[in-house]
């Protein structure tokens, strides 16, 4: 075992530390370092059908606190930060490494941690920032008892720490070896989302929380409203939008014309595209399979066990690009958009690139995105097979291969996103492509709809335009009309408020299982209505085959708990009772 003179004495060891300090970010879909207990399935998008009580089940039935704590990051992130404290106190004392690549290092570790204490703060509010010297190891209790410190500072103090990691990066990383290494955009990008987050509903005048204070009274979230906050989370967006002109990624067909499914899907798939700003390889390729298996039908040596809510399906546009679905009733039948061209009656009669002939109209002529992220009864999987013979088609229903066991999409439906064409069940889910996936953790698309979000809260008047554009860009990707007045536009938003419907519309389809709605709900302080009482899939326990129509009536799988508590994680009991001065969060 090496000590950390030793580990600072030599090169390779420093990067072998630095590397560790990395190792805490968190991969796309984890919510609690496994695929079981995701964060996409205690959001209003997604279920995990599993028959065992993983965390994401104690979640959403309200089945836990301060003393049961379910994805618990407090502990798991504090030590990433202490790591890189560690490192960007050494790391100088390696004469073995150039004084150039030390000062490299070291911004790469301070970027690290400030991401770190930004990830804590959208999940426990304000947080407690450590000593810039890492604590001893026989450091006296009385010297650990460190209060909150109130959630703008801790903004301020992130801030800074990320420009001054910016200044000692390079603006982009190009070499294919150093590829997932932070670089001077990447930290833009974890700056601007923080900003978004700080500006909005939850942190940014609340006044639920105006009880909320350290022992000695010092307010630790502001309940003043600062309009402001948007200018700043804008402004922070556009950097990284100037800075990345060739814009989001796409694919053409022969025509030369944008494919929107190809486009949406690969970005996901082809490494290091134009889109990503940051992303890295997996930890292990485990995870890759893991996912796969779990999203596959039976019939190709899955287990379809991730399911989309209904919710998130009727959430998808038309192909004309209107919403099919405007709200609900109160015994949860849907609202249908007139202008939307949708139905739940009959079934198509044909095939096309998109859909089989059979499957029921609620799927019919949905937009490309619809069709690179859900599938649903009587879809292909995404490949034929070790045979390339073999074609598998979705069955969720009584007697249907997809319906067996106690594991199973409870919602009648499963992901494929994120899910290569040439995965395969051989008997490993090896994929010849695995090579080229990555866990993306920002990306352009995210970027432009968190600036027309900024946009429209700080001036909407003044910023019309402006929003649209980028409103539209995503969407012209995604093969649907944009919003406009002109022939086959769909309406503009001609409010504030009509505005902010349509780009959280938006961001709901396009950022859907990437692990934003889980955040997005809460910062808008919205949760108490998405992610509360009954959740919704088809009644595939009611049919019995692909044609039958009680298949597709509407009927709740399970009832959630959401409250004004859970908008922010208790901190875990026990670190409070160490440290008496970090106060509880409130109603807890």
């Amino acid at each position: 075992m090496l000590d950390l003179d030793k580990v600072f004495a030599q090169a390779l060891e420093a990067e072998r530390y630095l590397a560790n300090v990395y190792s805490y970010t968190p991969p796309l879909g984890d919510g609690n370092h496994g695929f079981e207990s995701s964060f996409i399935s205690i959001a209003d998008e997604a279920d995990f059908g599993a028959s065992f009580m993983y965390a994401n089940h104690m979640h959403n039935i309200g089945n836990w606190g301060p003393s049961t704590t379910v994805f618990n990051f407090w502990t798991y992130l504090y030590q990433g930060i202490r790591s890189a404290s560690v490192f960007i106190a050494r790391i100088d004392e390696c004469a073995d490494m150039s004084a150039t690549l030390r000062t490299q290092r070291k911004a790469e570790a301070r970027a690290l941690r400030a991401y770190y204490y930004s990830l804590l703060l959208r999940q426990y509010g304000p947080v407690v920032i450590l000593p810039e010297t890492p604590f001893e190891i026989n450091t006296p209790p009385a010297e650990l008892q460190l209060p909150r410190t109130p959630f703008d500072a801790c903004v301020d103090y992130l801030v800074a720490e990320f420009d001054q990691a910016m200044a000692d990066l390079p603006d982009r990383i190009t070499d294919q070896g150093q590829l997932g290494r932070i670089d001077q955009l990447a930290v833009q990008a974890m700056k601007a989302r923080m900003l978004l987050y700080a500006a909005s509903p939850l942190f940014n005048g609340n006044t639920d929380y105006a009880a909320f204070t350290n022992p000695d009274n010092t307010p630790l979230i502001n309940t003043v409203y600062d309009r402001e906050k948007w200018k700043a989370a804008a402004d922070a967006a556009k950097v990284i939008i100037d800075r990345m002109p060739a814009g989001l990624y796409r694919k053409t067909d022969e025509s030369g014309s944008i494919d929107p499914l190809r486009s949406y899907r690969d970005v996901f798939l082809d490494r290091w595209n134009q889109e990503i700003i940051w992303g890295r390889q997996p930890k292990e390729n485990l995870l890759n399979w893991h996912w796969w298996q779990h999203c596959a039908p039976r019939q190709a040596g899955g287990e379809s066990v991730y399911g989309a809510t209904q919710q998130q399906v009727d959430a998808f546009f038309m192909a004309n690009g209107e919403r099919p679905v405007i709200g609900y009733n109160s015994d949860g039948s849907p609202i249908i958009n007139p202008r939307a061209g949708y139905s739940e009656q009959g079934f198509a009669e044909e095939n096309t690139a998109y859909w089989n002939e059979g499957v029921s109209n609620m799927y019919v002529e949905r937009e490309p995105r619809f069709y690179a992220t859900i599938s649903f009864n009587g879809a292909s999987w995404v490949n034929k097979g070790s045979d390339n013979n073999q074609s598998y088609r979705f069955e969720f229903w009584m007697g249907g291969a997809d319906l067996v066991g106690e594991n199973y999409s409870k919602t009648g439906y499963a992901i494929r996103k994120f899910i290569h064409p040439s995965t395969i069940w051989n008997p490993n889910w090896a994929n010849v492509n695995v090579e080229q996936m990555q866990d993306i953790f920002f990306r352009l698309g995210e970027v432009y709809l968190n600036y027309a979000e900024a946009l429209n809260e700080y001036d909407f008047n003044a910023n019309q335009s402006e929003i649209l554009r980028y409103v539209n860009l995503v969407r012209e990707r995604a093969g649907i009309p944009g919003y406009g007045n002109q022939s086959g536009q769909v309406a503009e938003p001609a409010s504030q408020e009509a505005m902010r419907e349509a780009i959280r519309a938006e961001r709901r389809v396009e950022l859907v299982f990437e692990d934003f709605r889980i955040w997005d709900c809460r910062r808008w302080k919205i949760a108490e209505q998405t992610d509360n009482g009954p959740f919704y899939g088809i009644n595939i326990r009611g049919g019995n085959q692909l044609s039958d129509p009680e298949l597709y009536k509407r009927i709740a799988f399970e009832n959630r708990v959401f409250q004004r508590r859970h908008y922010l994680w208790p901190i875990p009991q026990t670190e409070v009772e160490r440290n008496r001065q970090c106060v509880q969060n409130p109603f807890w």
